[in-house]
C-alpha cells in the first residue's frame, strides 16, 4: 500500500466517516473502541493537501486546527535523512510556516502490520501560541539524531486513540 491509502484512512478517522471509523475501531480494545467512535459525533473538517510543499492533511473544527504530515513504514523507526534529506527539509519548512501562524506540525506515523492501534502521533519542537499550546504540550516530540536530524520511533509516540480521547473531552 502506498502512503495515500493511509492519508485517506487518517482523514476518514478525523472526519468521522463511519465505515473508516468502524474499521479502525475493530483493531482497538473495547475501551478505546468507544473513544474512537466518538469521532462520529465530533468530526473535523478534513482536507487532503498532499504535495511536496505542504502537509498531507489539514483538520479543523471549532476547537482545534491541525496540520498533519502522514508517514508509514514496516519499520519501527523512520529517519528524516532518508530520501536525500527531503523529509528533514520538509519538516523544517512546515515547522517554520506553522510557527508564523502560531501552530505546530503533527506527525502521524502509521506502522504497517502491527496489532492494535497502528497510529502514533508526534510533533516537532516549536513555539505554538494560544489555546492550542496545551495540545502541543502533551504530544511526544520527534527524536533527533546526534547530527540534529529528526527521527520517528513508533513506540515513543502517542496512540491516536489517546489523542482522540484528549481532544473529545468536555472542558
Amino acid at each position: 500500500m502506498n502512503g495515500s491509502v493511509y492519508e485517506r484512512e487518517l482523514a476518514g478517522i478525523f472526519a468521522g466517516t463511519e465505515n473508516v471509523l468502524q474499521k479502525y475501531a475493530k483493531r482497538l480494545d473495547e475501551g478505546n473502541r468507544g473513544i474512537a467512535l466518538g469521532m462520529l459525533s465530533k468530526p473535523f473538517f478534513v482536507t487532503r493537501s498532499a504535495g511536496s510543499l505542504g502537509a498531507d492533511l489539514i483538520a479543523m473544527r471549532h476547537d482545534y486546527s491541525l496540520v498533519i504530515e502522514v508517514k508509514s513504514s514496516i519499520n519501527e523507526s523512520l529517519l528524516f535523512t532518508e530520501a536525500s534529506g527531503r523529509m528533514q527539509d520538509q519538516a523544517n519548512r512546515l515547522r517554520d510556516l506553522c510557527q508564523r501562524a502560531g501552530l505546530f506540525v503533527v506527525y502521524a506515523y502509521r506502522m504497517k502490520s502491527v496489532p492494535g492501534d497502528p497510529w502514533r502521533m508526534f510533533t516537532i519542537p516549536a513555539e505554538p501560541t494560544g489555546r492550542i499550546r496545551h495540545l502541543y504540550d502533551i504530544l511526544p516530540k520527534v527524536g533527533e539524531t546526534k547530527n540534529g536530524n529528526f527521527s520517528l520511533k513508533w513506540k515513543e509516540g502517542m496512540p491516536l486513540s489517546r489523542l482522540i480521547d484528549y481532544m473529545n473531552q468536555e472542558i
